[in-house]
């Protein structure tokens, strides 16, 4: 048999902390609420360019954005709900053969169009304008549900993704300071699902169609970065003071504590 070893230059280098690991095992975990959690946790800098891949990239912006934007401007236009809706339809049905052409899994091609296929889909079948913004009224009633009752039970979910990150689900609890970051931080994301529906639900009752599609706007990609950036910046705050005082350092930078 060979005494040979592999040469160790030639050996992959582990990650150095669970969050690294676990952003690389969960693609899941590189955007929105989880991909601020993980950044903080990891200790990267708040950078407008971090933020801006969190909310999705140039991808994120546009299908947040553009579609929702081309039908107001139509329906401001023509008044034709039908009309309106069947555009932005077709540009999102455009954009899923360009990642078709482009190679890309079709998982991700078709996640874009899920959102604006359901609005064309229950527009084109009611007639109505404000129908057009019906499902933004669904993911924010789950989103909300789901943040809600995570509270109730004790485990609020952005807890949860640092005991995700730090693989130990459980191991957060057992300190105050960052279970109750977690809960505030939890209920600063369900603050934002309930202040849209708040603001739209009434518009939207109301038929107030265009006001519904800017209020669509605003609370859409510029306030959940706001969120973004408050969540990060909690997060890496709290990483901060476990350096410090190395108490909870293994909950939140990933990195075991030594044991003497």
């Amino acid at each position: 048999m060979s005494d040979a070893r592999p040469d160790p230059d030639q050996t992959p280098e582990p990650p150095h902390d669970a969050a690294a690991a676990a952003g690389a095992r969960l693609p899941g975990l590189n955007g929105g609420i989880a991909r601020a959690v993980r950044a903080g946790a990891d200790g990267e800098e708040l950078t407008a360019q971090g933020v801006f891949a969190a909310i999705g990239g140039v991808r994120g912006l546009l299908e947040a954005i553009v579609p929702s934007l081309i039908f107001v401007v139509l329906f401001v236009i023509t008044k034709d709900a039908r009309l309106s809706a069947l555009v932005p339809g077709a540009l999102a049905l455009l954009l899923v053969l360009v990642r078709l052409v482009r190679r890309e899994t079709i998982v991700s091609a078709l996640s874009g169009m899920l959102g604006v296929g359901v609005a064309v889909i229950i527009t084109l079948i009611t007639g109505r304008g404000v129908d057009y913004f019906l499902s933004g009224f669904v993911v924010n009633i789950a989103w909300g549900l789901g943040l809600l009752i995570s509270i109730l039970i004790g485990w609020p979910a952005v807890g949860l993704l640092i005991g995700m990150l730090d693989g130990d689900m459980r191991g957060w609890r057992k300190h105050t300071r960052v279970r109750r970051t977690a809960l505030w931080l939890t209920v600063m994301w369900l603050g934002l699902f309930v202040a849209r529906l708040a603001v739209q639900l009434p518009m939207y009752l109301s038929e107030r169609v265009e006001a519904l599609g800017v209020a669509r706007i605003v609370m859409g990609v510029p306030l959940f970065a706001v969120i973004i950036v408050a969540t990060w910046f909690a997060v890496q705050r709290l990483r901060s003071s476990s350096d410090d005082s190395n108490g909870e350092k293994g909950v939140i930078s990933g990195e075991n504590t030594p044991s003497m």
